[in-house]
């Protein structure tokens, strides 16, 4: 490639960031956020910067306290997340970075693809999660993947932004740099460098025993992208809460929680398979109600009705 061209080429691609940036109203500047890396910042630091951010961009913080609470804590001993200090302290400093430059992208358009962008990163975020705790992973290592898990389409998604916002962006752009844009956000976000990995997910990866953490990457995009070109949406079968508290949270619950938190629920359908628990008392519960209407002398209590 002549060295003119790609030097324009980046020009363009640096360009498209700091535009995405400009256009992002997170309620404080994106340079403050960096505070929330520092091991020895005070309470009192951070609560200002979500006094700040509250203030501002009421509806971006409300909508991080609801998934703090609603996904990850809400069962969680410690009690509900009250405020945007104890949601990084939960929650991490790189997972709430990463969550408000994508609610921000995500809150740029409601067009059914911007729409459906956004539910197939929330898909591949919070599987990515999943697969990582049934693995056992510890929680510094599930952050790490979810947060990549939420990235992992990040170059496409901000080109795809920048052309809806009128921005003139070709495929052949799109497909060369989409890697490179999202390295470059991630760099301007100061995020976990790992995130570099997680922004190139080309083939598999394994460890010595298992997956590799961009390889649970991999295999929730794989099975994200799976469902959405059969079925336009997240489909999963899944057990939910039932009034009785048998089934207090399962997975199905747990990720229609977020795509609701994100207002992006018509992408998501469970298709509901009770436990066994759930299903006896179903049994059990019929039997009782069916007991109930017999009356002594054998006749059921609405049987004088029907003759």
């Amino acid at each position: 490639m002549d060295e003119n061209r790609f030097e324009e080429e980046i020009e363009i691609v640096n360009t498209i960031a700091n535009f995405i940036f400009s256009k992002m109203n997170i309620g404080t500047e994106w340079s403050e956020l960096d505070i929330l890396d520092d091991v020895n910042v005070s309470k009192h630091k951070i609560q200002e910067l979500g006094v700040k951010i509250s203030i501002h961009n009421p509806e971006l913080t409300a909508t991080i306290l609801e998934i703090a609470n609603s996904i990850y804590f809400c069962y969680n001993p410690l009690g509900r997340v009250p405020d945007f200090f104890d949601a990084v302290i939960r929650m991490g400093a790189d997972r709430v970075k990463t969550l408000i430059f994508a609610l921000m992208l995500f809150s740029f358009g409601k067009s059914p693809d911007a729409r459906m962008r956004a539910a197939k990163s929330a898909s591949i975020s919070v599987l990515s999660k999943m697969i990582a705790e049934e693995m056992n992973l510890n929680d510094d290592t599930i952050r790490k993947v979810e947060a990549g898990g939420l990235l992992s389409q990040l170059g496409e998604s901000v080109f795809m932004k920048a052309r809806e916002l009128e921005m003139p962006v070709s495929d052949s752009i799109i497909q060369k740099y989409k890697t490179f844009l999202a390295t470059v956000i991630i760099d301007k976000l100061h995020l976990d460098p790992f995130l570099k990995k997680a922004v190139d997910l080309s083939i598999m990866e394994f460890d010595e025993k298992s997956f590799s953490l961009v390889g649970i990457i991999k295999l929730a995009e794989t099975l994200t992208e799976d469902s959405f070109k059969k079925y336009g949406k997240l489909v999963l079968i899944s057990p939910m809460p039932d009034k009785d508290n048998i089934v207090a949270r399962t997975p199905g619950d747990t990720i229609s929680r977020l795509f609701f938190a994100l207002g992006i629920e018509e992408y998501l359908e469970i298709r509901e398979d009770p436990t066994l628990k759930q299903r006896e008392a179903t049994t059990r519960q019929r039997k009782e109600a069916k007991v109930r209407n017999i009356t002594p002398g054998g006749k059921t209590k609405d049987s004088g009705n029907n003759r």
